[in-house]
């Protein structure tokens, strides 16, 4: 079978594949890998505009410069085999922390995170190699993120592995950093990840790098580099020699080797010592026993007083290690008129360090050096979004390739920093975006327009709120007349069923609640939000927070059918704030909070047919102390509201949604709290009297976000977890089976199709919407070999 399918082709085999799972066929093999990964491309599919968030890590394959792997903060990873044209997600269980290919096959490469996992065929699959599947006793998922670790046989807890070196003498021979809390655990695979063995702990809290000693003739020998010490390390006898630094803490540690001999590089930061710079970049050309200074050109116009450069990503050309390219976050520049201007973007270096120069440089407000292809992201928000690369990486065979990965989007250069060109998106001929697979957003709800079923509108955190008007297929910013200081999240929006093309915005600055990241430092009070209106179908909005205070960031509205067309009544949630009411369409707008507690993190709000009304105030944290949610019901027009208990052992209720044709019937999704290293009080409970009593329907240490009830059929319910799936009853929730081919780790709310029966929306808390059929797709090959050791694996 040959790697590219045609359209067809891709077709036949999703038909053959889907009937054979349903006639009963056993679990994927590695000889139909391939066309199941061509399948699972054309049953579930990614929507959005592209880009979106902080994505990272930009990895060349040496022997193929447009095969590159990217991953991002938020546990998607992405690979492409054509530069950037079009780009696969796929899932590892976590943030990925480091790629390595292996320089002698084009086809191998390593990934690491809280394991490492090896591909041989460039991508397409992946199997776990440390820790070795059968050392695992069981896959955790703990706290408010769900963070995936390992927990061996012997007992141990395997979390972070930052490193990865493949020997590039003898690519069988591997070399990780297994970070524990007693230091760093230097593990060595002679044979391609079979087997390990401890060579050495040293101490450090983290590994910036690994290299081998076959860049400098000791092949038995590598240098690791942690924040805080450097290490020369024999590998066959364990011995450790501890590299002095020139600096305390070190920020980035890159390196190369020509003509035998090995270059080291470090970036430390900057500060003013005697009226001179200190720190900012180093270089050893002896194996790190000397270090000097090169910034020629990084402060030319910096003078003592002024705020000091700082200088984050550094990316050098193994094969040309004179070649190098670094990320400026922060340089000043004096203006005429005595005011410091701040620029940022990249600078490179052709003669190792001693001189660089800037070969991409900005404001807030202007690309300045003008050779920069951008999209979306630039022309809507300026180069302020995406700021100064985050992550660079330079092909190792090629000095003129260098990518580099910001705050939202990716670029790179082919000619050394000539030109720069965005490979996150596509331009549409009217103007809209479709992405190109490298998708890193976080959204809320999926909306649809009552008077035109091409009309699609999402919801999304940090670039506020895209919609499509042909299905899906490309995508429309809409954040025209919102505050600039709203614009981070749109929380949720509703049209008016009855009114062609009105619509009610909620927005706020403070974005990615109810995760109680956002409010653990108490001064949630400085974020702003508000609500909008629109009349032309969210092509612009405008104001609509008369009594609102300022500082409301506005997590849900809801729209009563029932009230006057002319007058509506809405009901906003301010986090921090309790219940609004607004009946005049939302031109001003009434605190309704009497009945509830302390805790007015009002998150969601919930009518039934009968005009009840239904809060979730979500869990919250005061001074280090957490704050339990609550639930309360208004049966009068929220002017009064009483509690309404919570299913036992349960204080973060984070969705509520109910059965259509029985509305007494309904689901409440639930947040687990973590005590003693276990996670209790979560998963999905239902009640059959409107909330005076609950069952646990789903196990209680999953991270259940929220469910959806098939309008088609409302015994079939659809859950989405932060655990890597989704799972689907069709049975009010008595059994369970995973949605296949959907393993995204962070997963939001489920959106059933309303226009096309069968398909459903699955929203996500950084890998943008996921899109496809309902049942999942039975079979589909789901990017791991050999996933026994997975937490559902043979549950569901």
């Amino acid at each position: 079978m040959t790697r590219t399918l045609s359209k067809k082709m891709r077709s036949i085999l999703v038909a053959v594949l889907l009937s054979m799972a349903l006639a009963g066929c056993g679990r994927t093999t590695p000889e139909t890998r391939t066309e199941q990964v061509a399948a699972n491309a054309v049953s579930w599919r990614v929507l959005g505009p592209g880009g979106g968030g902080a994505q990272y890590l930009s990895t060349i394959n040496p022997q193929d410069p447009d095969h590159v792997f990217v991953r991002c903060d938020m546990t998607g990873v992405y690979v492409t085999t054509d530069g950037g044209k079009k780009w696969r997600m796929f899932n590892l269980r976590t943030v990925v922390r480091d790629f390595e290919f292996d320089p002698s096959n084009p086809n191998t490469a390593y990934a690491s995170n809280s394991g490492v996992y090896r591909t041989d065929d460039r991508g397409d699959s992946w199997r776990l190699v440390y820790p070795r599947p059968a050392d695992i006793a069981e896959e955790m998922m703990t706290g408010d993120h769900a963070d995936q670790y390992f927990l061996t046989t012997d007992g141990r807890k395997i979390r972070t592995i930052p490193q990865v070196l493949v020997d590039p003498d003898d690519s069988d021979k591997l070399y990780i950093g297994d970070v524990r809390p007693d230091g760093i655990r230097v593990m060595h695979s002679p044979d391609g990840g079979q087997s390990w063995r401890l060579v050495a702990t040293v101490g450090g809290s983290g590994v910036l790098n690994i290299f081998p000693g076959a860049w400098y003739g000791s092949p038995a020998e590598i240098i690791l580099f942690a924040a805080e010490a450097g290490w020369r390390i024999n590998v066959e006898s364990g011995k450790v020699e501890k590299i002095t630094l020139p600096a305390e803490m070190i920020r980035a540690a890159e390196g190369g080797s020509a003509q035998g001999k090995a270059v080291f590089y470090l970036a430390v930061n900057i500060s003013e010592k005697n009226g001179k710079l200190a720190g900012g970049v180093y270089r050893s050309d002896d194996l790190g026993q000397n270090w000097r200074q090169v910034i020629g050109g990084l402060a030319a116009d910096w003078k003592s007083g002024m705020r000091v450069p700082r200088f984050y990503a550094l990316a050098v050309c193994q094969s040309a290690p004179d070649v190098a390219y670094l990320s400026c976050g922060y340089y000043p520049r004096p203006l005429t008129d005595g005011q410091i201007e701040r620029q940022f973007g990249i600078f490179k270096t052709v003669d190792g360090g001693r001189n660089w120069s800037w070969v991409y440089r900005a404001t807030s407000e202007e690309m300045l050096s003008k050779n920069h292809k951008a999209a979306w992201m630039m022309e809507d928000y300026g180069p302020e979004w995406g700021e100064y690369p985050l992550s660079l990486g330079v092909s190792p065979t090629d000095p003129d390739i260098c990518w580099a990965n910001d705050w939202g989007t990716t670029y790179r250069t082919l000619d050394g920093g000539g030109l720069w060109e965005q490979v996150y998106t596509e331009r549409m001929p009217d103007g809209s975006w479709r992405s190109r697979g490298l998708d890193v957003t976080t959204n809320y709800g999926i909306h649809f327009d009552p008077f035109d079923p091409k009309h699609v509108f999402i919801s999304y955190t940090d670039i506020g709120a895209f919609h499509s008007f042909n299905g899906g297929q490309s995508w429309v910013h809409s954040i025209e007349g919102v505050p600039s200081s709203w614009r981070n999240t749109c929380y949720w929006m509703v049209f008016d069923p009855d009114v062609k093309g009105r619509a009610w915005g909620a927005w706020g600055a403070g974005h990615d609640l109810p995760r109680p990241k956002m409010f653990r430092s108490g001064n949630f009070d400085r974020y702003v939000g508000g609500v909008t209106v629109s009349g032309d179908a969210a092509r612009s909005w405008r104001r609509s927070n008369e009594g609102l205070p300022p500082n409301t960031v506005c997590t849900h509205i809801l729209l009563d059918p029932d009230s006057p067309v002319d007058a509506r009544t809405l009901y906003v949630c301010g986090f921090g704030k309790g219940v609004f009411r607004s009946t005049d369409g939302g031109r001003s707008w009434t605190l309704k909070n009497s009945g509830i507690g302390e805790n007015l993190n009002a998150w969601r709000i919930t009518r039934t047919p009968d005009g009840m009304l239904y809060l979730l105030v979500a869990r919250g944290l005061e001074q280090g102390r957490v704050v339990d949610g609550a639930m309360y019901v208004s049966g009068d027009g929220a002017e009064s509201w009483r509690p309404l208990a919570m299913p036992p052992g349960t204080n973060a209720p984070n969705d509520l949604v109910y059965d259509p044709t029985e509305p007494a019937r309904m689901y409440l999704s639930c947040w687990p709290d973590t005590a003693g290293g276990a996670e209790t009080g979560g998963g999905l409970w239902r009640s059959e009297d409107a909330g005076a009593s609950w069952k646990p329907v789903f196990r209680q240490d999953a991270h259940v976000y929220a469910a959806a009830v098939d309008p088609e059929n409302p015994n079939t319910v659809i859950i989405n977890t932060f655990d890597s799936a989704a799972f689907r009853s069709d049975d009010r929730g008595e059994s369970w089976r995973r949605l296949e081919g959907y393993t995204f780790k962070w997963g939001h709310r489920p959106v059933f199709d309303i226009h096309n029966p069968g398909m459903i929306y699955l929203t996500t808390f950084g890998g943008s919407v996921f899109y496809g059929p309902a049942g999942g797709v039975p079979g589909a090959f789901e990017d791991i070999l050999d996933p026994t050791w997975q937490k559902w694996y043979g549950k569901y």
